[in-house]
């Protein structure tokens, strides 16, 4: 890895332990780098190693851990599954196009419905089509901005 943090990394993986405590590891990481370290981390915990990773790169979060938890002001908000964080997994849809007016969207929980009445509407092609789920970085956000509204 072209990074000196991964020098740390080595040390910590000698003898295989049980429990291993990573902060941050791939800061400054180039994306080789990165994904050769993503696939040593998927190798050590298929091998049975418990890893407690901390990371400001929530697609980090999202392609390494088995559970996320959220801290905010010192406070754990919240540990699930990247998948239902926050209620992701029924969070709504977004579903954008270029309509006559320029750019529109819609959030639906039903984005299915809502492409094939936008597929009608527009003959079939529907310019400019986005349909997009929150990522893993939109429910924190809002995690962090609806804990900011308490304080």
């Amino acid at each position: 890895m072209a990074s000196g943090g991964g020098s740390y990394v080595a040390l910590g993986i000698i003898g295989r332990p049980e429990l291993l405590f990573l902060d941050e590891p791939t800061t400054g990481f180039d994306p080789e780098a990165r994904i050769e370290f993503w696939e040593l981390i998927h190798g050590l915990s298929a091998e049975g190693t418990t890893i407690l990773l901390t990371t400001h790169y929530l697609e980090e979060a999202e392609a390494l851990a088995d559970r996320v938890g959220v801290i905010s002001r010192g406070k754990l908000l919240e540990v699930a599954t990247p998948a239902t964080l926050g209620g992701r997994d029924t969070a709504a849809t977004i579903v954008s196009w270029e309509g006559p007016g320029g750019r529109e969207s819609v959030s639906t929980d039903t984005p299915t419905a809502t492409v094939m009445k936008l597929s009608a509407q527009f003959d079939g092609e529907i310019p400019g089509l986005n349909v997009a789920h929150p990522t893993l970085e939109d429910i924190y956000l809002r995690m962090i901005d609806n804990e900011k509204g308490d304080a």
